[in-house]
């Protein structure tokens, strides 16, 4: 028994109750309505046949407008019980929706790189948008379908059972192949449903790459690449979506053929039970063929939600995934864990890490190799290599972005997991390599360092950052606005303002990940001047001589091994590799 598959199920179908109890008055209002509405058309075939079988057989042409009046009036109250159930529900549906949406929103914010990583970004837009939208559209047909289906076969049942019990074997002998048949497509269907969550998956991160990189794209003229890439996760989606919609199409009309072979049936041996002088009537056989018909309608309704449902269960498999993730991040504090007696502002201690999962995977793929070394309050390290060394990774597990495979990182003499998040990021700021610029006013985005900035620390922080003559000189200055993704400003001026908005934050520990190679070599000049006077303990991961070499100490890495440790002069004497770096750099 596969019980991994069993407890995911068990798991989605608790949250998916999690997000229904807010509602639960409009939740448990739509069925009682349903119900209302299916007793009205249950009740219709039965007073039908008293028409057929007093009014007319019988010549009691007194009784039809009566009865007539009667299925006149329960027909409007079963219309006013459809009405209000399909509003209980699409207000129970689109509640739901909302409150995931936002709840996996916040969640993935939360996410650890890590997590990130693991699930990617084009599937988690996938899954917060397309497969919510078919959770959300699922919880809203079956808030009527779920229940109109089984209350309307059930019932039709029970009519056929009572009117006639010869007539109600032929429905006993049909039941169970159009059950059956229901069962064996819906196994099939389930699978490709998930594949093609999957292929949704891969067609988004296409897009979303394309869309991201269309500079590139177009420098390269690779348009017919990238169309012909589209193409064929186009492709692939639409072959799974035709597969199960083959499926889906061939359930339809086996049912209606066999319900409709049951209606001759029972219109041929009602016939003969008439002439065999069976007390049966005419009336009774026609509603028996109208129940059969009801009976059709609730399995045809119960074939198109069982496909809804089985598709939003492998969305909700997808989206439970996220929310199981979000619960085991990785840089969640650990209650009191134990600090060491060191006046060091940060201190590896033999750390190794790796991007991989298992084991296995890291010990054949470290990045990071037996790194140790401390760092004192107010103390400047520069931190060189070349590409693949190691470099933004060491920076980011300050940040916490990522987490050790192996040894400890203190902060303060407290190892960096014992400190919750908003802690950690009020004492460490990361200005990182890839700029991410938000829509909205330049100010905007330099309060995301510190919210309540004042004008003047905005000032003072892109005084520092070198970007401050800039913006004065812009028309709406501070209240210019940033395009997506900081398209109308050059490189060197969008890591100038990412660099200030680290700043603004008044850091302990400033970390700097080769965040400046867009700016030329003047504004450098200017830069790193400005940054020495800085009160903080400053990290800058370079492949620039130019920017670490007056750092009080340097560290040199080379495949994730620190190779070289000391001042720019101690090293260019004694550390080829970095004489090396230098000398390549000069030329």
């Amino acid at each position: 028994m596969n019980y991994s598959f069993l407890y995911v199920t068990l798991n989605s179908t608790s949250e998916i109750f999690k997000f229904l109890k807010p509602h639960y008055k409009w939740a448990l209002l739509s069925p009682l309505l349903v119900g209302m509405e299916v007793c009205a058309e249950l009740s219709q075939p039965y007073l039908m046949s008293k028409i057929v079988n007093d009014g007319v057989l019988h010549s009691q042409y007194d009784i039809i407008l009566p009865i007539a009046l009667q299925m006149l009036i329960i027909t409007i109250i079963g219309m006013i019980g459809g009405v209000l159930s399909i509003f209980a529900a699409g207000h129970v549906s689109y509640s739901f929706g909302a409150d995931m949406r936002q709840e996996l929103f916040e969640r993935v914010s939360h996410y650890s790189f890590h997590n990130i990583d693991k699930l990617q970004a084009g599937s988690l837009i996938t899954r917060i948008t397309s497969d919510v939208y078919k959770v959300q559209s699922v919880i809203q047909s079956s808030m009527r379908l779920l229940f109109r289906s089984p209350f309307l076969f059930v019932g039709s049942v029970v009519m056929v059972l009572s009117i006639s019990k010869t007539l109600s074997s032929v429905l006993l002998i049909i039941l169970p192949i159009l059950l059956g048949a229901v069962f064996i497509i819906v196994k099939k269907a389930y699978p490709i449903f998930m594949k093609i969550q999957g292929k949704t998956d891969r067609l988004n991160t296409v897009i979303q790459e394309s869309l991201a990189g269309i500079r590139v794209v177009k420098a390269y003229t690779q348009e017919g690449k990238e169309q012909q890439r589209f193409q064929e996760a186009n492709d692939d989606l639409i072959e799974n979506n035709l597969k199960v919609s083959k499926l889906i199409v061939l359930l339809g009309p086996i049912m209606s053929l066999i319900l409709n072979i049951g209606i001759a049936i029972v219109v041929f041996l009602g016939a003969k039970l008439i002439d065999a002088g069976d007390p049966i009537h005419v009336g009774e056989i026609m509603a028996i063929t109208n129940y059969l018909t009801q009976i059709l309608m609730s399995l045809m309704m119960a074939q198109r939600i069982i496909m809804s449902i089985t598709e939003a269960k492998a969305s909700m498999m997808r989206i439970n995934e996220v929310i199981v993730t979000s619960d085991n991040q990785e840089n969640d504090t650990q209650p009191n864990p134990s600090s060491i007696n060191d006046d060091s502002c940060i201190r590896f201690e033999n750390v190794y890490f790796s991007y991989n999962e298992t084991k296995e995977e890291q010990h054949d793929n470290y990045v990071l190799k037996g790194i140790s070394f401390a760092i004192k309050e107010g103390e400047t390290i520069g931190i060189v290599g070349g590409t693949g060394s190691g470099k933004s990774t060491l920076a980011q597990l300050i940040m916490r972005c990522y987490k050790p495979c192996e040894g400890s990182i203190y902060l303060k003499g407290k190892p960096i997991n014992g400190y919750a998040s908003e802690e950690l990021h009020q004492i460490v700021r990361l200005a990182m390599q890839n700029i991410q610029l938000f829509s909205g006013t330049i100010a905007e985005n330099l309060r995301w360092g510190k919210p309540d900035a004042t004008e003047e620390e905005m000032r003072k922080a892109c005084e520092i950052a070198q970007i401050d003559d800039f913006i004065e000189s812009l028309d709406d200055g501070y209240n210019h606005i940033i395009q997506q993704g900081g398209v109308n400003f050059s490189g060197g001026q969008k890591q100038r303002i990412s660099l200030a908005r680290t700043l603004i934050g008044h850091p302990e520990v400033l970390v700097l990940d080769d965040c400046l190679n867009a700016i030329d070599l003047k504004t450098e000049v200017r830069l790193n001047r400005a940054l020495r006077e800085i009160d903080c303990t400053k990290i800058i991961v370079s492949q620039r001589i130019s920017t670490i070499k007056d750092a009080d100490r340097i560290l040199l890495l080379e495949n994730g091994v620190i190779i070289g440790e000391g001042s720019h002069e101690e090293l260019l004497k004694s550390n080829t590799v970095y004489q090396e770096i230098c000398y390549s750099q000069l030329e």
